[in-house]
């Protein structure tokens, strides 16, 4: 979330559900929604990236009045850098680009009901309560761990940003006390994952079959291993030769089956067959399948690393009963 339009950092992630981020979403489409300002920065893309502000208007080819109410757009919404620099003769006023990456969410779930009230658990990658597979590798802020499965337990875990392995399945246990005490109407799951090859491979594909409690819920083939750019998140000590992001899932289920970021994707299983207020648990588990067409394992990404500054979330929605 970006609350200060001015802020330093060269990416944006907007989410039209948040309240805070709705002023900088219209400042931001305002000035990206215009030929002229889209032709400005343009512009600034070729050598050598920094002009002054006549050159850029002689290069744009418009008056100098009509340039800077664009010029000023753009800098108010923080997609370019405006600033003063000494010269010969006098202040040279000098613009060069700033936003490099914006991303804009405009679909979130929306539930009409009344009473419905919400829990949410959150869950760093390294808090895992089971694994099974082969090689087992973790990142730390700081550190690059390599375990195999015996070691896997290691409790330097509890500081992991980055999970990854080539093959296997991971499980994570939330609590169940909101199931036992409400009418749950649906659950979610959120987290960014990707598959899993040597370094990075765009186009390397892998099966990731999800289960709650145990009953299979369903199966995502993540496209690739992603490595197109830097990971927003990542450490400076991060090799760009390495895995950089995932892509954001969002599982959900209620009484009408499971959609998949949005979209229904089933109708089969639905949360009565969860049995979400059994035990003292609700157990999450992903990962290949040993038939899996594609075993292409996965990358799962917590809030310091990749491109989404979140852990593994656990919504349950529920209807307020007392």
């Amino acid at each position: 979330m970006i609350t200060d339009i001015e802020d330093k950092r060269k990416y944006m992630s907007l989410d039209l559900k948040n309240d805070d981020d709705i002023d900088t979403m219209a400042t931001l489409c305002d000035a990206l929604g215009n030929k002229t300002r889209l032709k400005i920065l343009r512009y600034l893309q070729q050598s050598p990236y920094i002009f002054t502000v006549p050159e850029l208007a002689k290069g744009i080819k418009m008056p100098m009045t009509t340039f800077m109410f664009h010029l000023e757009k753009l800098q108010k919404a923080g997609v370019i850098s405006v600033w003063y620099k000494s010269g010969t003769h006098g202040a040279l006023r000098l613009v060069q680009r700033k936003l490099k990456t914006v991303d804009i969410s405009l679909f979130y779930t929306v539930i009409n009901e009344k009473n419905i009230q919400s829990e949410t658990q959150s869950v760093g990658v390294g808090q895992f309560s089971d694994f099974t597979g082969g090689s087992f590798n973790f990142c730390t802020e700081n550190k690059h761990y390599t375990f195999f499965t015996d070691n896997c337990y290691s409790p330097e875990r509890f500081g992991a940003q980055l999970v990854y392995t080539s093959n296997g399945q991971i499980t994570y246990r939330f609590s169940n006390i909101a199931a036992k005490m409400h009418t749950v109407k649906s659950i979610e799951l959120s987290l960014e994952i990707c598959s899993e090859a040597p370094y990075f491979d765009n186009d390397f594909l892998s099966d990731i079959t999800f289960w709650i409690n145990d009953t299979e819920i369903l199966t995502h083939t993540c496209p690739g291993d992603f490595g197109d750019h830097i990971g927003k998140l990542n450490p400076e000590w991060w090799s760009s030769r390495n895995t950089q992001h995932g892509e954001l899932l969002t599982i959900t289920v209620d009484d009408h089956g499971v959609m998949l970021n949005g979209k229904r994707i089933q109708s089969k299983v639905t949360l009565k067959k969860l049995a979400l207020d059994r035990g003292n648990k609700i157990e999450i588990r992903f990962g290949n399948k040993s038939n899996a067409r594609n075993v292409g394992g996965f990358n799962i990404f917590g809030k310091r690393f990749g491109d989404y500054p979140q852990d593994i979330d656990f919504i349950i929605r529920y209807n307020d009963d007392r």
